[in-house]
């Protein structure tokens, strides 16, 4: 049975963003041979056939350490006996029937916006939550992040673990992890080799990893 290590270090894929399948399972190998323990599929337009496939090659390449999540699909995880499912805020309510369907050893992650949502999703049994955006990211560069303030006082109110997102990069990794986060995650930052090992080397720097 796998179990959550802190800090979360995930790795979100999105295939649009490496434009080369083949380029994003050699990072998902590389990634989870230097420190990223768990990889969240996040495939918004791939059909349902191409995740199968992706999923059976992630499978594949990941160290068996490592924690497979897939967004808000049951289906999907339990067909590629996957560890779990994560959904997003506006499917929260979700989160306890979703739960009641897997196994004991799998997880229930649910993203949030704001301290009414993170309330919620832990009450209704989420194993971690993910918050964001934290920074500024440059997909949406205009909009104005959530940020650390409040990062801060929602893992105050709340006793599951949250993982910050968005705008994460070598320079402001630590910050979450040192205002009450227990992971970070990333799309774009992960998806640059030497940029992750930039990331995995400051957090040990900063004797954040275990």
């Amino acid at each position: 049975m796998k179990q959550l290590t802190f800090p979360i270090i995930s790795l979100i894929t999105d295939s649009l963003v490496y434009k080369n399948r083949d380029k994003m399972i050699n990072n998902i190998s590389e990634a989870t041979s230097y420190g990223i323990n768990m990889i969240q599929i996040r495939e918004k337009y791939l059909s349902n056939e191409n995740k199968k496939k992706l999923i059976q090659r992630i499978k594949l390449t990941a160290n068996n350490k490592t924690i497979i999540m897939i967004n808000d699909d049951y289906e999907l995880c339990k067909i590629g006996n996957l560890d779990g499912v994560h959904l997003p805020e506006k499917k929260i309510h979700n989160v306890k029937k979703i739960k009641s369907m897997l196994n004991d050893g799998q997880f229930i992650g649910c993203s949030i916006h704001s301290m009414q949502s993170a309330i919620l999703a832990e009450k209704l049994g989420a194993n971690y939550l993910q918050f964001g955006s934290v920074f500024t990211t440059k997909s949406h560069p205009t909009i104005k992040p959530l940020g650390i303030k409040e990062l801060k006082k929602i893992t105050s109110k709340v006793k599951i673990p949250i993982v910050a997102v968005g705008g994460i990069n070598e320079k402001n990794c630590l910050i979450p992890l040192k205002n009450g986060a227990k992971g970070i995650a990333s799309i774009r930052s992960f998806s640059d080799q030497k940029l992750s090992k930039k990331i995995l080397a400051k957090l040990n720097d900063g004797e954040i990893l275990c």
